[in-house]
């Protein structure tokens, strides 16, 4: 991993996970490092924890992905509070396990809102903070590719 030193960087859905392991490695790496979570502060808070104790600034942003503006606001005060941005990792993801012909109106808006336009909003966010070099990082699932088994159909 190139040095990263004196960046920033944002994980969406950092508090666990494949998200918590982005951050804590872009921490190792160097990087100042912004955390979002939706429904686990204690979480979120043991992984800043986590990374402040190794000598990086870190901090955790409730932030439902499903919100626009709540997305925006997490951008932008990252920004504000590491002093830049400088990556964005898009990693929140959601799925509502249910036979596909059981999925409500209401699970489909929010995967939608969550898996697809909040990467979208955050980097629209992001580029406005982001100089020459700065990285979006996109994380997907491997069953886009192929889908195992009922339940995850709407997900793929």
């Amino acid at each position: 991993m190139p040095q990263l030193t004196g960046k920033a960087a944002l994980i969406t859905g950092g508090s666990r996970g494949i998200g918590a392991a982005i951050a804590k490695h872009l921490a190792r790496g160097g990087a100042d490092v912004a955390i979002t979570y939706s429904s686990s502060p204690d979480k979120a808070n043991a992984v800043v924890d986590e990374i402040k104790s190794s000598g990086r600034r870190a901090i955790a942003i409730k932030a439902d992905s499903a919100d626009p503006a709540a997305v925006t606001a997490a951008v932008n005060r990252t920004a504000v509070e590491l002093g830049r941005l400088d990556i964005l990792v898009n990693n929140a993801g959601i799925y509502s396990p249910c036979k596909f012909e059981d999925t409500s109106l209401a699970d489909m808006d929010r995967m939608w809102a969550v898996n697809v336009r909040a990467p979208i909003v955050a980097s629209q966010a992001a580029l406005k903070h982001m100089t020459e070099g700065g990285r979006i990082i996109n994380i997907g699932s491997c069953l886009a590719e192929r889908v195992p088994g009922p339940g995850v159909t709407l997900y793929s």
